[in-house]
């Protein structure tokens, strides 16, 4: 359930997120999908973020397997991802993460938000979110 009484909202749980994303982006046609580490199952990470160049990378925090989301092989050699920290406790190095994929009329992406919950504290945010202008984006969706 989300508290919406401070300024930054909280969140108990990670299906939080979701809510969260909705409200954030005011747009009720978006898919929202959780990210879980595909080595072990858990939605626990750091995230690693370039906000500039729309580049993410997940370590895992139950078994340490990293991973680059969506789109990020392509600008790996351009990004300089920076860790995370919750910007509402400032320890918080830990997030769950939902990718937010809102489509053109043709089912293709054509924007990308990233929202988290801070598992210290339970912030909800997104620390980046991105344009895509090319199509197909199948490959795309299949790397979360």
């Amino acid at each position: 359930m989300i508290d919406r009484t401070a300024k930054y909202w909280t969140g108990d749980s990670a299906e939080d997120i979701t809510e969260w994303l909705y409200e954030y982006t005011e747009d009720p046609s978006m898919e929202v999908k959780p990210i879980i580490c595909h080595a072990c199952g858990s939605d626990v990470f750091e995230l690693r973020i370039d906000a500039n160049e729309g580049f993410v990378r997940t370590t895992c925090a139950a078994c340490q397997a990293k991973k680059i989301l969506l789109d990020g092989e392509e600008i790996r050699a351009d990004a300089s991802p920076r860790l995370r920290k919750c910007a509402v406790c400032k320890t918080g190095r830990t997030h769950n993460a939902r990718v937010g994929l809102i489509r053109r009329e043709s089912g293709d992406v054509k924007w990308v938000y990233i929202g988290s919950r801070c598992t210290a504290c339970g912030t909800l945010a997104s620390y980046v979110d991105w344009n895509i202008n090319y199509g197909p984006t199948d490959e795309m969706e299949k790397n979360i």
